[in-house]
C-alpha cells in the first residue's frame, strides 16, 4: 500500500495517525485516509477512525481494505483534480451525511492521498481546523495527554489569532448558557466574562496546555491545542469538560475510603483490646488446659487483627496474603517458641492479592497449622527444622508447612479427631476456600501439611 510513496509522504501519514482519532472527535466525523491504488479503478484505505463524540450505528473499520473508485467518486475526483470537494453520502436508506474531501500534498505540491470527513452534524470551521490539526501533526502527540481522545460531553471551541471564539459546538454553547453567557461565539477569551489567559499563552508558545479552574460555580477542565504547533501559528482549539460532578464523586469515594480505613483500624484496636483481656484471664487461670485454650484464642484473634491492620492501610478490599502470612509467622514464632529452643526456620510467601474474607480464612489456617506444629512436632526436643511456603501456581495457591519433628502417630486419621485446630483448618479450607487439606508423614521424618486453594474459588 505504501510502496509507491516517498519517505516524506510516509512520514506525514505516520504523524497524522497520532491525532487522527482526536480529529474525528473534534469534527464529529468519520475520518478516512485514502491512497491511490496501483489500479486506477481502486482506492486503498490507509486508516479510518470513528468519532467518540457522536452516537452512530456500528460500521466496519475499513482500514487496510481496498474499495472501488466508483464507490467513492468524490474521493477519486479529489485525488485526480487536487481539489477540496464537498458532497453528500448516503449513510442509510434515505439518510445522507455531509462528505468533505481534502487532498494531501507533499512538499513539491504533489497529491499523494486524500482525507475524507463524513458527518451528520457539520460545522465548517471546526471541520477545517480538525483538518489543519491533521496536516500539522507531530509524532510526539501520540504520547501527549493533551491530545487524548474526547468524550461526548466535551465542549469544543475554535479561537482565532485575535483570541475571538469563532465556533463552538452545542455542548460548549450549553455550558456557557448555564454560566449566563448565551452567545459565546464572538466573545474574546481575554474578556472579563471569560478571562482565559491560558489560551493566549498557548497561541504565543505553540505548545498545548491544560488546567482545571472554577467558573460561575462549575469546575471545568480546559485543554488548549494549537492548530499549528509553533509560536503564533494561528488558531487554537479549546476543549472544555465539566468535571464538577466527577470531582464530587471522587471526594465522596475518598471520604468513604477514609471511613472504611478508620473502621478497620478501630476493629484492629478492639481485637487487640480483646487479646489483652484474654491475656489477663490467662495469667489468672489455675488450670493448664484453660491457659492453653486461652493462648489459642489469643493467637486466633491476633491473626484476624493482622488482616484488619493491613485493610486499614489499603485503598481496596484486596490484601497481600504474603505480607499477612509473614506477620502471623513472626507473631507465632515470637510468642510460642521456648527461649532455649533452636529452630532452623525457612519462610517464603509470594505476593498474592486476595479479597479480605479469603485472606482472613488463610490467616486463620496458617495460624492453626503453625500452632499445631510448634506445640506437637518438637515435643521433648531442643531443636528442629521448619519450612513454611505460600506459593502461587498456575491454577492454585499452595500453603505448606513441613517439619522434621516426631511425625504423626501410627494409624493417624484426620476424621474423628477432637482437635479444634484441625477442624478449623479443614472447614475453612474446604468450605470457605473450596480447597483441600492434607496432613501426612514425610519420608525423611516429620510431617507436611498442605492446603491447596483453587484460584477459581477465591476470587468470586
Amino acid at each position: 500500500m505504501l510502496s509507491n510513496l516517498t519517505a516524506e509522504q510516509k512520514n506525514s501519514l505516520q504523524k497524522m495517525q497520532a491525532v487522527l482519532g482526536l480529529a474525528a472527535d473534534l469534527a464529529h466525523s468519520q475520518v478516512t485516509i485514502y491512497l491511490p491504488g496501483d489500479d486506477k479503478k481502486f482506492l486503498n484505505v490507509y486508516k479510518q477512525e470513528q468519532p467518540m463524540t457522536q452516537m452512530s450505528g456500528e460500521r466496519p473499520d475499513m482500514t487496510g481494505r481496498r474499495v472501488r473508485a466508483v464507490e467513492e467518486p468524490l474521493v477519486a475526483r479529489a485525488l485526480q483534480k487536487n481539489m477540496v470537494l464537498t458532497g453528500k453520502k448516503e449513510w442509510s436508506l434515505g439518510v445522507f451525511n455531509l462528505l468533505k474531501v481534502y487532498p494531501l500534498l507533499d512538499g513539491r505540491g504533489h497529491c499523494y492521498a486524500a482525507v475524507s470527513f463524513e458527518t451528520a452534524a457539520p460545522d465548517e470551521i471546526i471541520l477545517a481546523q480538525a483538518m489543519e490539526l491533521l496536516c500539522h501533526a507531530q509524532q510526539s502527540a501520540a504520547d501527549n495527554p493533551h491530545y487524548q481522545r474526547m468524550l461526548p460531553s466535551d465542549g469544543i471551541m475554535v479561537v482565532d489569532p485575535n483570541k475571538m471564539i469563532i465556533a463552538a459546538n452545542n455542548r460548549a454553547r450549553h455550558m456557557f448558557d448555564v454560566m449566563d453567557i448565551p452567545q459565546v461565539v464572538g466573545f474574546r477569551t481575554n474578556d472579563v466574562a471569560i478571562n482565559w489567559p491560558l489560551v493566549g499563552m498557548v497561541m504565543d508558545t505553540g505548545t498545548a496546555e491544560s488546567k482545571e479552574f472554577t467558573m460561575h460555580g462549575l469546575l471545568l477542565s480546559i485543554r488548549v491545542l494549537p492548530v499549528v504547533p509553533r509560536p503564533k501559528g494561528g488558531c487554537a482549539i479549546v476543549i472544555l469538560q465539566d468535571i464538577t460532578e466527577l470531582r464530587k464523586k471522587d471526594e465522596e469515594l475518598l471520604i468513604k475510603s477514609v471511613v472504611i480505613k478508620e473502621i478497620h483500624h478501630r476493629v484492629k484496636n478492639n481485637l487487640q483490646a480483646i487479646t489483652s483481656l484474654l491475656r489477663l484471664q490467662q495469667r489468672r487461670a489455675q488450670c493448664d488446659e484453660t491457659r492453653l485454650v486461652l493462648r489459642d484464642c489469643i493467637s486466633r484473634v491476633n491473626s484476624i487483627a493482622i488482616v484488619h491492620e493491613y485493610l486499614s492501610q489499603q485503598d481496596s478490599g484486596l490484601i497481600d496474603v504474603g505480607k499477612v502470612a509473614k506477620g502471623i509467622y513472626q507473631a507465632i514464632m515470637s510468642g510460642m517458641l521456648a527461649p532455649d529452643f533452636r529452630l532452623e526456620a525457612d519462610f517464603s510467601a509470594d505476593e498474592v492479592q486476595l479479597p479480605s474474607d479469603k485472606a482472613t480464612s488463610i490467616a486463620l489456617i496458617l495460624n492453626e497449622l503453625l500452632q499445631n506444629t510448634i506445640e506437637h512436632a518438637f515435643e521433648q526436643r531442643g531443636s528442629g527444622k521448619l519450612q513454611v511456603r505460600f506459593a502461587e501456581e498456575a491454577q492454585d495457591y499452595l500453603l505448606s508447612i513441613a517439619d522434621d519433628g516426631v511425625g504423626l502417630p501410627p494409624g493417624f486419621q484426620m476424621t474423628g479427631r477432637k482437635s479444634l485446630g484441625l477442624k478449623i483448618i479443614k472447614t475453612m479450607a474446604e468450605s470457605d476456600l473450596q480447597g483441600s487439606f492434607t496432613l501426612a508423614n514425610r519420608p525423611g521424618g516429620g510431617t507436611v501439611a498442605v492446603v491447596k486453594i483453587p484460584k477459581a474459588g477465591v476470587m468470586k
